[in-house]
């Protein structure tokens, strides 16, 4: 099962653009590098989640063997050049250890894989919204706008596939189905890897 974490965006300004000044804007995927007893992992592709990275309390009334909460964010900076500023906008993909969990009769490597797939779905979806950021036009007075609606745009799309994920393999009942999603997503990263 999926919990969707949303950021709020983090502004930091070294120097506030003139809308009179040219913006320019690059975008990146961080990983924070992650601190011993850190909350988030952050996604990397070839690095899976195992039980122990699950530290939040059970739902036992739930019907759900476990919670994955994933999603991506962002920091926006502004850098003074001498044509102007320069928008850079880091965007991450993260798994909270504390807001995700299992109960202690589902640590299995079939349910820890559908939870993975979770993780997965997140970062695609990350990536998407990287892709659209580098194509949007900026200006000095639209960029916040322009990137609240992406962001937005993406975040529901995201939920959208994970909700059907869910529905279709129904929270990994469905082994049928299930692989059928392994497939699905697997093959989602891989093309997504390759427009990297």
């Amino acid at each position: 099962m999926y919990k969707c974490i949303f950021f709020s965006f983090i502004i930091l300004c070294c120097s506030l653009p003139s809308s009179s000044q040219k913006l320019a804007v690059s975008v990146k995927y961080v990983t924070a590098g992650e601190k011993p007893g850190s909350n988030n992992i952050y996604y990397e592709p070839g690095v899976e989640l195992n039980w122990d990275d699950f530290k939040g309390k059970p739902v036992e009334t739930s019907d759900a063997a476990a919670i994955t909460s994933a999603g991506f964010g962002i920091k926006l900076f502004f850098k003074s050049t001498e044509n102007g500023s320069t928008l850079l906008i880091a965007v991450n993909c993260s798994f909270s250890r504390k807001d995700s969990w299992v109960k202690a009769n589902n640590k299995t490597k079939y349910i820890l894989n559908h939870e993975q797939r979770h993780f997965d779905l997140a970062y695609i979806y990350t990536l998407r919204f990287i892709s659209r950021l580098q194509k949007a036009n900026y200006t000095n007075t639209n960029y916040a706008s322009v990137i609240e609606k992406i962001y937005n745009e993406t975040a529901t799309e995201m939920a959208q596939m994970q909700n059907e994920y869910d529905g279709q393999t129904d929270h990994s009942r469905k082994p049928d189905r299930q692989a059928e999603w392994n497939a699905k997503i697997g093959k989602l990263l891989g093309s997504v890897a390759k427009s990297e």
